[in-house]
């Protein structure tokens, strides 16, 4: 990860990682089903969909209280994040991202990812595929107290770059990414997915099918 000095009037693309930057999101649904196959429930794709956005912490805390899950939160959360990490490192990225984050680098724009992930993951990640020389920033799901839909982690992703909101865009794959950012003033473009077919969407979306859409923004 590269950081810089923010400066007046810098453009920024913020970006999601899962289902964004990462094809991760059919790694996610299984660690999902699998976390409730261990204390015997069967999960659902509706369910799944819910989950696509808040904090990890957040998530867990929602089935616990949920399937009444008698085990202690922090117990539960180490297991969730345990299926993650033996499964997580093999998504690949989705096609087309490179080469526009690369086109939009050499353009002059500032590049920040902002996920509800784990910094610690989301780096091991860019660096394996090699997107960290590319990133200027990664605000991450620890360092707010609420995750999407609230726009917390666009609103410090936004501090923390200097960039200037109206000149700047997120994009994003899941509903409740799309109402963080929008709810952080960002235009926000997202990239439909299998799993976010049936949600209503704010009229304020606009929807791309591959990364090489936005060619024309940058």
């Amino acid at each position: 990860m590269v950081v810089v000095k923010p400066y007046a009037g810098c453009r920024g693309i913020f970006l999601d990682l899962d289902g964004t930057l990462a094809d991760s999101l059919g790694v996610l649904r299984k660690v999902y089903f699998r976390f409730l196959e261990e204390f015997g429930i069967k999960g659902s794709d509706s369910e799944f969909r819910e989950m696509n956005g808040p904090k990890l912490a957040e998530i867990v805390s929602i089935l616990r209280k949920r399937y009444d899950l008698t085990d202690d939160a922090l117990d539960l959360l180490m297991v969730y994040n345990r299926l993650i990490d033996e499964a997580y490192q093999d998504a690949q990225p989705l096609s087309g991202a490179r080469e526009l984050l690369e086109n939009a680098w050499k353009r002059g724009w500032t590049l920040v990812l902002v996920t509800s992930n784990l910094q610690v993951r989301a780096q091991a990640w860019l660096t394996k595929h090699g997107f960290s020389s590319l990133f200027h920033f990664i605000v991450s799901g620890e360092e707010v107290k609420r995750g999407k839909p609230f726009p917390d982690l666009y609103q410090l992703a936004l501090s923390r770059s200097g960039c200037v909101t109206e000149e700047s865009f997120a994009v994003e794959d899941g509903l409740q990414g799309a109402q963080a950012a929008l709810g952080a003033g960002l235009r926000t473009f997202v990239i439909r997915s299998e799993f976010e077919s049936e949600v209503l969407w704010p009229r304020e979306t606009e929807f791309i099918g591959q990364w090489k859409e936005l060619s024309s923004v940058i």
